[in-house]
């Protein structure tokens, strides 16, 4: 929740307002269910900014990704906030969307993390390191040409099996499957996309199992809290050059985040046919 009241903040400080509006009822701005914010609180703080300098009236909350780009579809909705590797998915997988952006808008980051329970410290240093030497010795750009670079360019890649180490710890990750190409789930349910070949990978170098869990992008947190889940992936959005205090910003009480494995922009996806879509 502090992450978008922090955003209110830098929203009132730079963006200046913008003429014009979406007919009543079709701009709203759909937003995956974020952990630790109601809908009625995020609108009733954010509405004035957004009805003067956005063309949206305020959020409305989806469970799904599926269900997100259903509204869009019907016009329930005006647009969709995510990053740009799910609106690069959106654009080439699916017909009649577009971007919106203005000069107006700061540029804001999202920063991937994977997020643990706080007591899980050893483990989250653990990931960390591993993180930081795929970085190193280029797995990290060699998975992200594939599972997203690739997928965005319309080559669909085969999900990463993970190996069986016989008698060795499980390190189960929750996956929402709502943030293609970063994670979703093929035809026959199996887990697939750029964080899920992630985890395989930091499994592996861990001497780690790895095993998939399905929750919903709004039960992240609980999946950690009954550990169902030792894992999940988390996003942090600002205009941060310390990744360490963007940390800080909308995270669940008792967690704890690795460093980010990969950065990205806030998009906004409209309808083609709208009014506001980019040229």
């Amino acid at each position: 929740m502090k992450r978008f009241f922090a955003i209110l903040t830098v929203l009132v400080l730079s963006l200046t307002p913008m003429n014009g509006c979406l007919a009543e009822g079709e701009s709203a701005l759909g937003l995956l269910s974020p952990q630790g914010v109601s809908e009625d609180e995020l609108n009733d703080n954010l509405k004035d900014i957004l009805f003067n300098v956005l063309p949206f009236s305020g959020y409305r909350f989806f469970d799904t990704f599926n269900s997100m780009i259903t509204a869009l579809n019907s016009g329930t909705i005006a647009g969709i906030e995510t990053d740009e590797y799910v609106a690069g998915y959106i654009f080439s997988h699916l017909d009649g969307f577009a971007s919106y952006t203005t000069d107006a808008l700061p540029e804001y980051h999202v920063g991937y993390s994977m997020l643990l329970r706080e007591e899980d410290t050893e483990l989250r240093d653990r990931i960390s390191g591993a993180i930081a030497d795929m970085k190193a010795d280029g797995t990290l750009d060699r998975l992200k040409a594939l599972y997203i670079d690739d997928c965005i360019a319309g080559k669909e890649p085969e999900a990463m099996v993970p190996e069986q180490i016989d008698g060795a710890e499980t390190l189960v990750v929750a996956v929402t499957g709502d943030r293609p190409p970063m994670d979703y789930f093929s035809a026959d349910g199996t887990p697939i996309g750029f964080n899920t070949a992630l985890a395989v990978e930091v499994a592996d170098r861990l001497g780690m199992n790895v095993q998939f869990v399905s929750v919903d992008s709004g039960a992240r947190a609980v999946a950690l809290a009954s550990e169902s889940a030792d894992v999940v992936f988390w996003s942090v959005l600002g205009d941060f050059n310390n990744w360490e205090k963007a940390s800080e910003e909308d995270q669940p009480e008792n967690t704890i985040l690795t460093e980010p494995y990969l950065t990205g922009i806030e998009c906004y996806v409209v309808r083609e046919d709208s009014s506001i879509a980019a040229d």
